[in-house]
Parts: C-alpha cells; sequence; structure tokens
C-alpha cells in the first residue's frame, strides 16, 4: 500500500489542485473571519469526506455546531466522490494540507495509514465515556482501533450495498404480483424478462451503475456470500476457507445469472455508461424494473421522486436457501489529523456529530443513513427505511477481519491486487458479451491464492511472524455476527 500511496504522489499533488477547485465545498461562517485562529480570530475546521447524500443535513449541523462553540466561526465542507476523495486525500496528506477530520480512502488499512503519520489517537481529547454510545463491535481492533486506542469512528454502519429495488408500477405492467418479489435466480431472470417484454423498449428487466467496476464486484461478492462463498471487504479469499473461492458454484451462480439476464436482452442498454447515481435516476424515471443498490438511495427518492412506487427485497438465492450471510466488515469513518493545529476542536465536532442529538437522528428520519449510535436507526426508522433494516438485520452480519491481527495488517501492505478482478469480469459478461467466464474464474482463484502467498511470505522475510492461518476463520458460523474477542 505504501508502495502505491509514493508512486501516485506526482501525479496526485496536480489532481489535488484540480479537484479542490471543482470540488462540492460549503463554508458556514459566524462572522467575517475565516482565519485559522491567533488573537481575537476564530478558527476554522476543515472537513473532507463522500457523504454527499447527507449534506444539508450536515449544513444544518454546522450552523448549530458553530453557534454552540463560537471559538469555531468557519467550516470548510468538502464532498467528493470516492474516486476523488482517494486521490484528493493522498495529495493532501503528502503535502501537508490535509484537513482537520477525514476518513481513510477506501481500500485502505487504518495501521497502516497511522503508521504513515496520518491520523492521531482520540482518547486523549474526547470526553470521558463517548466511546459508550456506539453499537458493539463498531470500535474494533484493525479497523479504528490500534492497540486499543480508538483513531477513526464509522460515519454509518458497515452499508448492505447489494439489495433489490424494484419498480411496482412495471411489476403490474408485466402482469406480475408486486407484493411477491423474485426469491430465486430463476425467478428474478423470469420477472425481469417479462419485464422486459412488457417494455418493448421503453423500460427493461433491471439496470446498474455499469461503467462503475466496484458495483459488480460488489453483487459478486455479496450475493456469492449469502451462498456460502465466505467473500467480504476484509480479505481477498474466502474468510472460512483461506482459499479464493471465484471459480466454486457460489461465484459461478452469479455469472451465469448475469449471462441470462444478457442473453434475454434484459439488462437496460445504457448500463454500461452509467455510473451509480445515473442508473438511480433512470430507475426512478421508470426505465427499469430492478436496481441493486443500498440504502441510501431511500431518503433521495423520497425526496425528489414522491411519486415512484417502488419495494425492496433481499437478493435472490439459487434456489432459495441461505448457505451464508453478506459479510460485512466495519470501514473507519472520521478520524483526526496528526498535523491538525485544533485537535480538541476536532474531537468537538466528532462529539457533537455522533452524540450531540442532532445529525444521527436527522440521518435516519430523513432516509438516508442507519446510525452507528445504538438504538438510533431502531428508534428513528420507518417505511421503507424500517423494511431495508430489517433485510440488512437478517441478511447481513459483522464478519471477521484478518487486520484485526496486526501481522496480517503487514500482509495487506505488501498485498498486489490480481486483474483482472471480479467486478470486471463481471462487468465484461453483462455488457460485451463474455461468455468463457469460468477459467477466467479459476484463474482470478489461482493468481489470487498466489499474490496472497507471496504477501504473506514478503511479510515473513519483514519479520512478522504471520500465515495463511490469519485469514482463515473456520470456526466462524457465517450465519451470525463475529465475536471479535
Amino acid at each position: 500500500m505504501r508502495k502505491m500511496i509514493a508512486f501516485s504522489v506526482l501525479l496526485i499533488t496536480i489532481l489535488f489542485l484540480g479537484a479542490c477547485s471543482g470540488s462540492d465545498v460549503a463554508n458556514e461562517e459566524t462572522n467575517d473571519s475565516s482565519s485559522n485562529g491567533g488573537d481575537g480570530e476564530g478558527i476554522t475546521l476543515r472537513v473532507m469526506d463522500w457523504s454527499d447524500s447527507t449534506r444539508p443535513i450536515r449544513e444544518e449541523f454546522h450552523k448549530q455546531f458553530m453557534e454552540k462553540y463560537p471559538q469555531v466561526t468557519n467550516i470548510e465542507y468538502t464532498t467528493l466522490t470516492q474516486d476523488q476523495f482517494r486521490d484528493t486525500i493522498l495529495a493532501a496528506v503528502r503535502s501537508g494540507e490535509a484537513p482537520d477530520l477525514f476518513p481513510p480512502p477506501l481500500g485502505f488499512k487504518l495501521p497502516a495509514l497511522v503508521e504513515d503519520g496520518w491520523f492521531q489517537p482520540l482518547d486523549p481529547y474526547v470526553e470521558e465515556g463517548f466511546y459508550d454510545i456506539f453499537s458493539e463491535g463498531l470500535l474494533a481492533e484493525g479497523a479504528t482501533m490500534i492497540n486499543g486506542e480508538v483513531y477513526a469512528i464509522p460515519m454509518d454502519v458497515p452499508q448492505m450495498g447489494t439489495a433489490v429495488f424494484y419498480n411496482k408500477e412495471l411489476f403490474k405492467k408485466a402482469g406480475l404480483d408486486p407484493e411477491q418479489p423474485p426469491k430465486t435466480y430463476a425467478e428474478f431472470r423470469e420477472y425481469a424478462r417479462k419485464i422486459t417484454e412488457a417494455g418493448n423498449g421503453e423500460f427493461y428487466g433491471m439496470i446498474e451503475g455499469g461503467r462503475q467496476t466496484n458495483r459488480w464486484a460488489y453483487t459478486a461478492r455479496d450475493w456469492s456470500a449469502i451462498n456460502g462463498s465466505g467473500l467480504s471487504t476484509a480479505s481477498p479469499v474466502s474468510l472460512m476457507t483461506g482459499e479464493a473461492p471465484y471459480h466454486t458454484d457460489a461465484v459461478l451462480d452469479v455469472f451465469d445469472l448475469f449471462a441470462g439476464l444478457a442473453d434475454d436482452g434484459s439488462i437496460h442498454p445504457q448500463t454500461s455508461g452509467l455510473s451509480a447515481p445515473e442508473a438511480r435516476q433512470l430507475f426512478a424515471n421508470g426505465e427499469a424494473g430492478f436496481i441493486i443498490q443500498g440504502a441510501w438511495n431511500i431518503g433521495l427518492w423520497n425526496k425528489e421522486n414522491p411519486e415512484l412506487d417502488y419495494g425492496v427485497t433481499a437478493p435472490p438465492l439459487p434456489e432459495g436457501e441461505r448457505n451464508g450471510s453478506m459479510n460485512l466488515t466495519v470501514t473507519p469513518g472520521l478520524g483526526i489529523s496528526a498535523n491538525t493545529e485544533h485537535p480538541e476542536e476536532a474531537a468537538l465536532y466528532l462529539q457533537e456529530f455522533y452524540g450531540g442529538g442532532f445529525f444521527q437522528e436527522e440521518a435516519v428520519k430523513q432516509d438516508f443513513n442507519f446510525s452507528v449510535v445504538d438504538g438510533i436507526s431502531e428508534e428513528y426508522a420507518s417505511g421503507k427505511m424500517l423494511e431495508f433494516y430489517e433485510i440488512y438485520s437478517e441478511y447481513a452480519v459483522l464478519a471477521p477481519d484478518p487486520s484485526s491481527k496486526p501481522k496480517a495488517t503487514k500482509v495487506f501492505s505488501e498485498y498486489t491486487d490480481v486483474s483482472p478482478n471480479v467486478g470486471e469480469i463481471l462487468q465484461a459478461v453483462a455488457i460485451t458479451g463474455l461468455r468463457d467466464y469460468e477459467p477466467m474464474l479459476q484463474e482470478l482463484s489461482k493468481k489470487t491464492d498466489a499474490a496472497l502467498t507471496k504477501a504473506i511470505e514478503d511479510a515473513k522475510a519483514n519479520g512478522e511472524d504471520v500465515s495463511i492461518d490469519d485469514f482463515t476463520f473456520s470456526d466462524w458460523d457465517p450465519m451470525s455476527h463475529h465475536n471479535q474477542e
């Protein structure tokens, strides 16, 4: 990982300048001062993340925060896409211009970033008892904690981003019961075909943010996991076997389904060029019967497309019976920069953001996010958000994370991703007509196992006592939350 950071610095510094000038930035001020401190001058806090969907709530939170803490006269809040954020924050940290508060980029392990000097522990600055408000398991070693010290707080609960939303009006037009969504792969394909036939070119069975390979990867990972693959975001191999499972039936069944959908002409023809937000809007416009997405859509659709009559359901299963769960892991959220000049005010921001009685509650009430604060989602979720939460609670579990073991973290620093990855292959199946995917998935498993073995050997050469056993949790029940202890 650190090799990648170093390699990218020169190019990303240029990207940083451009991204900042064109990013979505909000400055909230209570007086004319926008300085960073000094005698008689107010403090500016700089916050950066990718939470664009909750931006209006965040802006109101900032106003309330500055009223309560008048020493902070300006909050410079920047939201970017996840890809833009990764590039921008890499350049900002390396140039010494990191914001006061920001999350680690997706795909980067917190221990490696702390070792590189990105973040500092929160413990010296937050009030005693602050950590008690969070749901069990969200402050986890290797994800948000290192050697028992907390460095970052998740912005939201681990996301289930591959539930199925369906258009009830299009179900009716296709002669389908809108209260009986598909439960098996065969039914999903049949429903999509009937919707496509009823649409006669006006609407199709399903749509996806097809140009984003991560969307295809999420579907392959999560849908195969509930069929027993053991895949998760935490490891390139199965959490149960310690081997890459891309050639197994659990994954191949997903590929067979999408090959069938494509062969039937049930995938919206614009899918290949769409981002996830663009696909979300076309679904809301009535151009597709199904979309595979997460809870963050609910608040946006309810606000921007109140006429949309839609339902939400769990992913289908090959034969209608589960053999596993969506294996979710904690993603570190907001942390305090190691180089901030205002750690006390940054800690106050965190305490109010999570425990101040406004933002967490509003994000759930307005159907944008589930809260990491214990009890809030259960109290405030309603309507479609509550339906989604019930599916989430049944189908998703907090899975083991090898990063909870410091020696395994060293392996991730040495690991090199294999290409084409599972998302790129599934994208080709759904969009370009690739059908000889089975040998490609066999090769992906072989290369992934080899890449992990090499990373383990490299870590050993650097003095780490690590083995594949550190990536295997054979005694874990994939239908239940993993007890990290």
